[in-house]
C-alpha cells in the first residue's frame, strides 16, 4: 500500500432513526475530517474533498497508470478495514466499497479514470450539502457523503436507541396506569434487545405528561420484534382517557 497522510409500553413506532456512530468509528471519521480540513475551519469545501480525492487517488493507483481498478481501490483503506475485520464485518464492509466502486464507474469497465472519480465525487458532495455548494460540516461528512456513509453503515456497531414515550393520564388513573405500565415493563424486559426502562413522574401535579417513559434497546429491530410480541398478547388493560406518544430517538451528542 502507498502511504497516505491522513421501555415501556408503545404500541405504535414512529419513524426508525439513523443512528450515532460509536466512540471508535466516529473518532477515525474526525481524524480523517481534520485530514481533508486543510484550512482548518471545520468545514470542507468541495475543492478540499476533491483534493483529498486526487491525493487518494494517487495512493489507490499502484501501477501508476493513471486509473484505478477494483482490485486497487479495495486495497487501499483508511482504518475501516482493520475496525470491519475486529468487529466481524469484513464482508458487509467490502460489499460496501464494492458498491461505491460500482456507483462511480460510470462506464461500467472495470476501472475509475480521473474524469470518473471527479464527477462521482462532486455529485457525492452535491447530494451530501443537499444539493448546493454548502461546505460538509462534520455531520454532513460522516454521514451524507456516499463514501463515508456506506463504509460507516457497514462497520457501525452502535444502533441502540431510545424509546421516550410521554403519558397524559386522566384523573384518578395514575396508580392504574403505573400498574398497566409494569405489566408492560415486565414483559419486554424479557425479550431480546432490551436493555433498560425507566419510568418518570412529574412534580407538578399540573403537568400535561404525568408520566415519561425511557428505555434503551439494542436497536430499532429488536424494538419492533418486542413491541410486536406484546401486541400479540394483547394482556395489557385498556384505561379510558389515557394517551401516551412512543418515539425512537438517537443520541447525537452527550457530555
Amino acid at each position: 500500500m502507498k502511504p497516505f497522510g491522513l421501555t415501556c409500553v408503545a404500541l405504535c413506532l414512529l419513524t426508525a432513526p439513523a443512528f450515532a456512530l460509536d466512540r471508535e468509528l466516529e473518532d477515525l471519521n474526525r481524524t480523517v475530517f481534520q485530514s481533508v480540513d486543510l484550512n482548518k475551519d471545520g468545514l470542507l469545501s468541495l475543492r478540499e474533498v476533491d483534493l483529498f480525492r486526487q491525493d487518494v487517488m494517487i495512493s489507490q493507483d499502484y501501477d501508476d497508470d493513471g486509473t484505478v481498478t477494483a482490485e486497487e481501490y479495495l486495497g487501499w483503506d483508511m482504518g475501516w478495514n482493520h475496525l470491519a475485520e475486529t468487529r466481524g464485518v469484513a464482508d458487509q464492509y467490502w460489499q460496501a466499497r464494492q458498491h461505491v466502486f460500482d456507483a462511480w464507474d460510470t462506464n461500467h469497465d472495470g476501472v475509475l479514470d480521473t474524469e470518473e472519480q471527479a464527477l462521482s465525487q462532486s455529485k457525492d458532495f452535491y447530494t451530501a450539502a443537499n444539493q448546493s455548494n454548502t461546505p460538509l460540516n462534520f455531520e454532513a461528512f460522516k454521514s451524507n457523503l456516499r463514501i463515508m456513509a456506506e463504509m460507516n453503515k457497514a462497520v457501525n456497531t452502535n444502533t441502540e436507541v431510545t424509546l421516550i414515550n410521554v403519558f397524559e393520564v386522566p384523573e384518578g388513573a395514575l396508580e392504574e396506569t403505573i400498574t398497566m405500565w409494569a405489566k408492560g415493563r415486565d414483559f419486554l424486559q424479557t425479550q431480546p434487545g432490551y436493555v433498560s426502562t425507566a419510568l418518570h413522574q412529574s412534580v407538578a401535579p399540573d403537568a400535561k405528561f404525568a408520566l415519561i417513559n425511557i428505555a434503551i434497546w439494542e436497536s430499532v429491530e429488536t424494538f419492533q420484534a418486542a413491541t410486536a410480541a406484546m401486541r400479540a398478547r394483547g394482556t395489557l388493560p385498556q384505561i379510558e382517557g389515557l394517551a401516551f406518544t412512543p418515539g425512537l430517538y438517537k443520541i447525537i451528542a452527550r457530555d
